[in-house]
């Protein structure tokens, strides 16, 4: 009797231990594959574009605080370029010369933005070239302020060491009058001091009564002298005839550029747009800073 006792309770606890197994193996088996079957949200897809900063300086001020027509003070304009900005462009190996687009488009306003996104701007060994603007009205209040934007952020580029505002590599691309006007001296891009003196050779179309006007003007246009070169010869003639002008001129000391041109007209009487026409060459003043 106690034998079968012993055998029955043992029976019992292996049904026990079977169900308990098959217990926990319904609960948590199943809870596990649940927990498989979970739909996980993805990690977030982040873009393997590369993004370079860029940093510019633009002024707190108005432009026209400074450059107005009346007030004419890139200087003082140029030393309120201090305010630190950036921008970015999406290219992972921009070359210089998009550095150099995207800096300019950030940085620069108004007129001149609007001028510089057309311009067909060149670097070359560390040299930016910007062709001259087509004139139009405000052009000079324009540059005042243009001017500055452009060249204190454009030397502050890595390997950028000048700015030249001048097309074909820093050489004027100016029709040419050597069949009507020719100059001795000063040369294009020469550096000049007063007195100037001015020779060459003009057709003798070019003069009216033995004289023709000479201006020497500033990089902003404005005039800083003027006179009137003078036949050396016979001026009644279509042959070549030697001329000569003297020019005294002041050049301020904190001129923001010390760049200008001559212009040699073509004397016109008659006052008939037809009939005008010049010679400009550009000059380089020579100026001793303070």
């Amino acid at each position: 009797m106690k034998a079968k006792l012993i055998i029955i309770f043992t029976v019992v606890v292996c049904i026990g231990i079977i169900l308990t197994g098959y217990l926990f193996h319904s609960i948590y088996g199943r809870a596990n594959i649940d927990k498989g079957s979970l739909t996980v949200p993805a990690a977030p897809i982040i873009s393997t574009t590369s993004v370079q900063q860029i940093t510019y300086l633009v002024s707190p001020e108005d432009p026209t605080k400074y450059c107005n027509g009346e007030d004419m003070d890139s200087i003082g304009y140029q030393k309120t370029i201090t305010h630190q900005e950036s921008t970015s462009t999406p290219l992972a190996n921009p070359s210089k010369l998009e550095i150099i687009k995207t800096v300019l488009n950030a940085a620069t306003t108004g007129m001149c933005h609007d001028a510089l996104n057309q311009a067909d701007i060149r670097e070359d060994n560390g040299v930016v070239y910007i062709p001259p603007f087509d004139g139009w009205a405000g052009i000079s209040i324009t540059m005042c302020s243009c001017q500055p934007q452009v060249e204190v952020n454009l030397l502050q580029i890595p390997d950028i060491t000048k700015v030249v505002w001048s097309a074909d590599n820093g050489v004027s691309s100016l029709p040419s009058k050597d069949n009507i006007i020719s100059l001795e001296t000063p040369l294009p891009g020469q550096t000049i001091s007063s007195p100037l003196t001015i020779k060459g050779q003009a057709r003798g179309s070019w003069f009216f009564e033995a004289s023709f006007p000479v201006i020497l003007v500033d990089w902003d246009g404005q005039i800083i002298a003027q006179g009137s070169a003078r036949a050396k010869g016979d001026w009644l003639t279509t042959e070549f005839v030697p001329f000569e002008a003297n020019l005294n001129f002041v050049i301020d000391k904190k001129i923001y550029s010390n760049k200008g041109s001559l212009i040699l007209k073509k004397d016109n009487p008659s006052g008939i747009s037809g009939k005008a026409d010049s010679l400009e060459i550009p000059v380089v003043f020579s100026v001793d800073k303070e």
